[in-house]
């Protein structure tokens, strides 16, 4: 059995049972009896903060509501703060994520080593030129042999020439898959678009 799982069923038998504590005793979760346990928000995405290990009972927080003891013991204090805490550090989760995918990517990123290829690009034409000045000097000497060979040679570096020069404007394929990505607004996990609807709709709920 997971903690999540037992946790859960902890909760569902809590109403069943008495648990021997009370609401001040320090294995009580305090988040549940003020009102709810930040634990059990985002579960199984990357905001999820554990199950909690704390008793959560529903008897224990009714008692507490009803006590005069509600108010004055700094519990809804320290809820609220553990909320801006975390609300503080999701706000941020957004943020990094949104400029992941929105900001201008990098060079480097988009195409890495475009520099060396395009130095690769230059000596290369520079080579097949000076092939074919020579396939003509070779031609004109009555040297045909060797002029068929410089020239096969010059048209397969151009082939090569004109494959590197495909791989000098083509981008990064991860970059792209990472472009076509959202964010969640709410804890800040990426999303596909086009991914299954049932998993998206599992994720917002």
């Amino acid at each position: 059995m997971t903690d999540m799982a037992r946790q859960l069923l902890q909760e569902l038998m809590g109403q069943y049972q008495d648990s021997g504590s009370r609401y001040t005793d320090a294995n009580v979760c305090k988040d549940h009896l003020v009102d709810f346990c930040p634990n059990q928000l985002f579960v199984n995405t990357k905001a999820d903060l554990g199950p909690c290990d704390l008793l959560h009972d529903d008897k224990l927080k009714e008692a507490y509501q009803k006590s005069s003891d509600r108010g004055r013991l700094g519990y809804e204090d320290a809820f609220y703060d553990r909320l801006q805490r975390l609300h503080g550090d999701l706000q941020r989760r957004v943020r990094r994520a949104m400029d992941r995918v929105t900001t201008e990517a990098d060079e480097q990123l988009v195409n890495p080593y475009k520099e060396e290829k395009e130095e690769k690009a230059i000596i290369m034409d520079e080579r097949i030129r000076r092939m074919i000045r020579q396939v003509e000097e070779h031609g004109e000497e009555g040297r045909v042999d060797e002029a068929i060979g410089l020239y096969i040679q010059a048209e397969k570096m151009k082939a090569d020439l004109r494959v590197l020069k495909q791989r000098i404007d083509s981008v990064n394929p991860m970059f792209k898959n990472e472009k076509r990505l959202e964010v969640c607004d709410v804890c800040g996990a990426f999303l596909v678009p086009n991914d299954a609807s049932k998993r998206l709709d599992a994720h917002k709920e």
